[in-house]
């Protein structure tokens, strides 16, 4: 029964069918909308215009598929096949070389030894045995291989268990450290944000009024406190910052800009986003919202527009329950008294979303790559080769355990037996 089981685990066949799956796998991840790529408004808007479709892909775990439990059971098995495989292959490789399996290529004849060629070795000179074996890092060569997918695959499921991605918006002069009521999933990341980052800058391109061109983000940023820092960002350029790798994602607007004074004379930032259609960005705009904004337990209801005339303009009214707080229209240097809290606006900035993901697990899969290519390495240029003579009081015997696919011995063994005016076995 065990042997059974381990002809299962250690099989081609299995690897093969976990392969085949782990291809449609990978296409469907790429194919199907998956919650971990989506924003929230995004992941809205999905699942109210296509809400069957939606529902049953949540049903069956295709929403978020790296992250679904059946794709940690198929890496699993995928791993336990290529460890089992790894194991037996060497053990048989092993016994093939130490010459405990019978050999690819086998001679005797009686009588005197014949002149042998440098590949054979060099026979005994007195009756006995005598063995050579060359290119013995060759045995290791499609063992390593596996053994670097096998650390791939591990390193893979180990950084997918620590997977951490979500948005974060951040309007130009705005400050970021890791605060938990930026990340739009109110998720913070399983380890601290030990950074502190500037938006100084936002370049949005929009390549005749509709496509997308490059954009960027100039970031001020210091980690663990040491110094200041300036970089840029693009989508395939993140900035790395410690185990975490920020870039920008497609979406983006005017923020309104605010001071906000409490009544201590404290003075906080406040940025309220309106997001812009690509086809209005650097056109007459203007962009309206409702939003409720909680501060110290108090919660304020607001109605609002923005519009990017010059000076831009504000208009806000403000409920606090059924109670009117506040109407009117704001330009830069404006004051509302919101009775908590005194507004002042300053002007309107862009803002851009931002992808903070949780970059950890990189060293082990490069190192899954360099011990795979090493293991490629050895095998395609050793090849091993075990040779016995063994030599009798009245002849002689040459056995060789040999590589599958062994051009070159194979050409010199016929050659050198048909000198001799045998036939080669």
């Amino acid at each position: 029964m065990l042997n059974k089981l381990w002809r299962i685990l250690s099989s081609h066949t299995l690897a093969l069918w976990v392969l085949i799956s782990m291809t449609l796998v990978a296409l469907a991840a790429g194919s199907l909308p998956q919650s971990a790529r989506l924003s929230p408004k995004q992941q809205a808007e999905w699942e109210t215009e296509w809400e069957a479709t939606a529902s049953w892909l949540d049903t069956l775990g295709l929403s978020q598929i790296v992250g679904s439990d059946w794709f940690a059971a198929l890496c699993i098995i995928l791993l336990i096949n290529l460890t089992a495989g790894i194991l037996a292959s060497f053990s048989r490789k092993l016994a093939f070389y130490r010459g405990d399996l019978p050999p690819n290529y086998e001679l005797q004849h009686r009588g005197s030894m014949p002149d042998v060629p440098s590949f054979l070795g060099t026979p005994p000179k007195i009756v006995g045995k005598q063995s050579r074996m060359r290119g013995i890092p060759g045995l290791f060569g499609l063992t390593l291989f596996h053994l670097g997918i096998a650390v791939i695959v591990l390193a893979c499921f180990w950084r997918g268990a620590l997977d951490f991605s979500d948005f974060v918006e951040l309007s130009v002069g705005e400050v970021f450290s890791g605060q938990p009521d930026k990340f739009q999933r109110r998720q913070p990341p399983p380890e601290p944000f030990d950074a502190v980052l500037r938006l100084d800058r936002a370049d949005i391109e929009v390549r005749d009024g509709k496509y997308m061109g490059e954009y960027r983000g100039h970031f001020s940023y210091q980690q663990a406190g040491g110094p200041v820092k300036q970089a840029t960002v693009v989508s395939n350029q993140p900035l790395r910052l410690g185990d975490f790798a920020i870039y920008p994602k497609q979406n983006f607007g005017h923020s309104a800009r605010f001071e906000r004074i409490l009544k201590d004379g404290s003075v906080r930032h406040l940025y309220i986003h309106f997001e812009v259609e690509s086809e209005e960005w650097g056109e007459p705009w203007r962009g309206e919202k409702e939003q409720m904004i909680r501060f110290d337990n108090t919660p304020l209801y607001y109605s609002m527009s923005l519009s990017n005339t010059v000076p831009p303009s504000f208009d806000l009214k403000v409920n606090q329950d059924e109670k009117l707080v506040f109407k009117g229209e704001l330009q830069p240097g404006d004051v509302a008294d919101l009775g908590v809290y005194k507004l002042r606006f300053q002007g309107m900035v862009p803002w851009m979303t931002f992808n903070l993901a949780l970059d950890k697990g990189i060293a082990p899969i490069f190192a899954g790559f360099i011990i795979t290519l090493l293991g490629f390495l050895l095998h395609l240029l050793f090849w091993p080769r075990r040779v016995e003579w063994t030599i009798t009081d009245d002849g002689w015997q040459v056995r060789a355990w040999v590589r599958r696919g062994d051009g070159a011995f194979d050409a010199k063994w016929t050659a050198w037996c048909r000198q001799q005016g045998l036939e080669p076995t």
